[in-house]
């Protein structure tokens, strides 16, 4: 049997939270094709920085999830942003201490993730000391993303130091997973052999939803489920449902998560007449967010109009919308739209109010039904097609298997 390490800073137990869990659902579908998975992760959850609810304050800790072994590292908790730097610090010190894994199984391969870089070139340092591939697993594009979103000068020292960090980690890796479906482009361009990048996208577990298409009521009500931060545009949406909802007082806004724009989104709610037609839920665990979205009669999202979008974008939110089988209101500009390719739904301009406002009056309009149960279906059918945890895992499996092998033919 054969052991995968995979190093993700803010890798969640799915009945912590309903972000973060792509690693788990993809341990899971390798632990059943095989694999011993171990999930290296921080003993603070992200945004929030407080400790993992039930976590002793130990150096590590260990949780078994359906055969999967999560091994929290300790490290302090934090509020802000030079906080989170010396909780990402603590991290990358803890991943390389030795005693803190050298009981866990011999990996033959290890994946380090990002979102920052120094958990995945740790990760790189522990699958040298281990003498097995490192695979490098870019979620966003540093320092790209930042330079885009205006946070960081392309010509800065920290822009150059992550440029390096990243084509170091390219270097040092038998494989570059992304989950952008054109970042290829962005790599090849950066000097990374195009051979060595494999797309492997977010998704979600399919079976986790029932499919059944919403019953319909007094109310339509839309949803979103998410992080709640300038980088997701719930401002657009929310201007839009207010707009929308002083045209037609059936509609609903429910928004369930957290994060550091959600002040200000209530504010705006406060300050309108139609504002009471929104409510503000926390984020639930994993298994809860089927029967929440079951609520709702359709999703909403609003994707910013960043540069680095160019690449594509991979959301598990849009996914598990979809495996819902819920007709899906999607505000992008980005070059790859699921919803687009589904026929799930209506697409419009990325972080147009005034068009959401508008999209959502033709989507809830009763002459809208028989279009809302096709989008609905197309939406399910679509994911379950192409982006279920189960078929991703297995695409990782076929890539692990093959950078191992190579990794024996080298040492032979």
């Amino acid at each position: 049997m054969k052991t995968v390490w995979i190093v993700n800073h803010y890798a969640t137990d799915p009945q912590e939270t309903a972000s973060g869990s792509r690693h788990f659902s993809l341990a899971r579908g390798l632990v059943q094709r095989g694999w011993t998975v171990v999930l290296l992760a921080a003993s603070t959850e992200h945004p929030s920085g407080r400790r993992r609810a039930g976590l002793p304050d130990a150096r590590v800790s260990d949780r078994i999830r359906d055969g999967v072994r999560f091994r929290f590292l300790r490290t302090p908790q934090y509020d802000g942003g030079l906080g989170r730097l010396r909780n990402m610090a603590a991290f990358t010190v803890a991943l390389l201490r030795r005693s803190n894994v050298a009981d866990l199984p011999r990996p033959d391969a290890v994946i380090g993730s990002t979102v920052h870089p120094l958990a995945a070139w740790s990760a790189s340092v522990l699958a040298r000391r281990a003498g097995v591939p490192f695979v490098f697993e870019i979620r966003d594009l540093w320092p790209q993303t930042l330079i885009d979103m205006g946070k960081l000068s392309p010509r800065s020292p920290l822009s150059w130091m992550l440029r390096r960090l990243e084509r170091v980690l390219c270097d040092r890796s038998a494989a570059v997973i992304t989950l952008l479906p054109f970042a290829s482009e962005y790599l090849v361009a950066q000097g990374v052999p195009e051979e060595k990048v494999v797309w492997i996208s977010n998704g979600t577990d399919a079976d986790d939803f029932d499919g059944v298409p919403p019953t319909g009521g007094d109310d339509f009500v839309f949803m979103y489920l998410g992080s709640v931060g300038r980088a997701n545009g719930l401002g657009a949406i929310v201007e839009g449902f207010l707009s929308a909802a002083a045209t037609d007082p059936r509609l609903r806004l429910d928004i369930v998560g957290t994060g550091a724009e959600l002040p200000a989104i209530r504010q705006r709610a406060a300050e309108s007449a139609q504002g009471g037609r929104i409510t503000f839920e926390p984020p639930v665990p994993k298994d809860r967010v089927p029967a929440l979205v079951g609520r709702a009669d359709a999703m909403v999202i609003n994707i910013l109009d960043l540069d680095v979008y160019r690449f594509g974008v991979s959301m598990n939110k849009i996914f598990d919308y979809a495996a819902a089988a819920r007709p899906i209101l999607v505000a992008s500009s980005a070059r790859n739209n699921v919803v687009a390719e589904a026929d799930a739904g209506i697409v419009v301009r990325a972080d147009d109010a005034e068009a959401l406002g508008a999209a959502m009056i033709r989507m809830a309009s009763p002459d809208a039904a028989g279009h809302r149960a096709r989008w609905a279906a197309n939406a399910r059918a679509h994911v379950i097609a192409n982006y279920d945890y189960r078929a991703l895992a297995e695409q990782l499996d076929g890539l692990l298997e093959r950078c191992v092998a190579r990794n024996g033919d080298e040492q032979r």
